[in-house]
């Protein structure tokens, strides 16, 4: 019905694309954009709201219109000719590239627009996530974790609520960025929210870009657009854990678990008592 409703609002064909992340995705030719459509249907509101929001500042040439039928939340973009980046080819030239972009995708966005914010302090984060892993296979991993952050967790509080916030893309990967005409732009915004620049760092340097050196540049790069205050060793392990968790909520709902093992080797980290940031 909702496909139906689409392609008639459009005057459109549109059909389903395979998509791992789990939200639905249609293409199609329509005559009232009179061109190709990418569209993503979303079941969580939050998710559809920092698609928008940030499509509309981030790449307001691309963003067509959003759309509510029932429970589904449409967004409608242009569908472009899009190359992905070889995650093989990362050396210290694109390391800074990516610091660049994502420097610049803080800087544009950061007090442009609205996306969801957490109230609570982080301690109080963590346990709340930990909560929603009880009766799960990862209950016991995550409570120890927590656990071994006790004394981190007053300081961690401070220095989180202190740092300056921004607009996180909140996956930023190699796989979301993407060759478009003769730039490297960032796609898929759904989980973007406020926090501290750091956060966006933490599993593209912990599955990516794991060499000090490449690391650096990327800092290079980034602090060519926007500032930068490393967090302290307490705090890095307290956002490594938050990653994480979210990592684990997100495998429980989705069975293909495209971050593989990466939460498991997170919470080793922790308990070797380590960070994820050397340089």
């Amino acid at each position: 019905m909702l496909i139906d409703f689409l392609n008639d609002y459009y005057q459109a064909e549109l059909k389903s694309i395979h998509d791992v992340a789990g939200n639905q995705h249609l293409i199609g030719n329509s005559q009232v954009f009179h061109g190709a459509l990418f569209v993503k249907i979303f079941k969580e509101k939050d998710m559809f709201y920092a698609e928008q929001h940030v499509n509309q500042v981030y790449a307001p040439d691309v963003y067509l219109d959003s759309v509510i039928f029932e429970d589904n939340y449409v967004i409608t973009l242009r569908n472009r000719h899009l190359r992905e980046f070889d995650s093989q080819a990362i050396n210290e030239h694109s390391a800074y590239e990516f610091g660049k972009l994502l420097g610049d995708f803080h800087k544009q966005l950061t007090g442009k627009v609205t996306v969801t914010t957490a109230d609570l302090p982080l301690s109080s984060q963590l346990k709340q996530q930990v909560a929603r892993l009880q009766s799960s296979v990862y209950a016991e991993a995550a409570e120890a974790s927590l656990a071994l952050l006790k004394s981190d967790l007053t300081a961690a509080d401070v220095e989180f609520e202190q740092l300056p916030k921004v607009v996180l893309h909140g996956d930023f990967s190699v796989r979301n960025i993407m060759h478009y005409h003769d730039r490297l732009i960032l796609i898929d915004f759904e989980r973007s929210h406020m926090g501290v620049s750091y956060q966006d760092f933490i599993k593209f340097f912990y599955n990516e870009v794991k060499s000090s050196r490449l690391r650096q540049k990327f800092l290079d790069g980034y602090e060519t657009e926007y500032s930068f205050e490393i967090p302290s060793h307490a705090l890095q392990r307290c956002l490594l854990l938050q990653c994480a968790l979210d990592i684990c909520e997100y495998h429980l709902t989705h069975p293909k678990k495209k971050y593989g093992t990466m939460a498991q080797q997170m919470l080793g980290t922790i308990k070797n008592n380590d960070a994820v940031l050397a340089l």
